[in-house]
């Protein structure tokens, strides 16, 4: 094999690569429709989850942090399909402060145990496969 082959991706990552992005344009498909419905000025109740209330009343530019740093982690997970190695900080970065920004902003009844055990997991199996990752070219 030279140097100028292409490395095969392992199956792990290209599932979290999946998963990630799956859950990722799930989430800003989410944030997207909170601003559609926000800006008619009604809320269909069933549509979205009880966190919908609660994340609108802390106010525009919480969902706009919130949207633009969902979108930063999607950039982090194309950049680690591509095997870049600046994608996993950028998804690192971005995914903490996603966890923690509502704690600053709401206040500690944010705070659950299954979305930073899951976060975690995801950037602890994003990190051991660095090894594999390039440089930025």
């Amino acid at each position: 094999m030279t140097s100028a082959e292409p490395t095969k991706r392992p199956i792990l990552l290209t599932w979290l690569c999946l998963g990630s992005g799956l859950f990722g344009i799930a989430w800003i498909s989410m944030f997207l429709g909170w601003i559609t419905y926000s800006t008619r000025g009604a809320i269909p109740g069933g549509l979205f989850p009880g966190i919908t209330l609660v994340y609108l009343k802390s106010g525009p530019g919480f969902i706009l942090a919130e949207l633009l740093l969902s979108i930063s982690g999607m950039a982090g997970v194309v950049l680690m399909w591509k095997a870049r190695k600046s994608g996993f900080y950028v998804y690192s970065v971005s995914k903490a402060i996603l966890y923690f920004l509502p704690v600053a902003i709401i206040g500690s009844s944010q705070l659950a145990f299954f979305p930073l055990a899951v976060t975690s997991v995801l950037i602890v199996a994003y990190g051991i496969l660095t090894g594999i990752f390039r440089e930025n070219d």
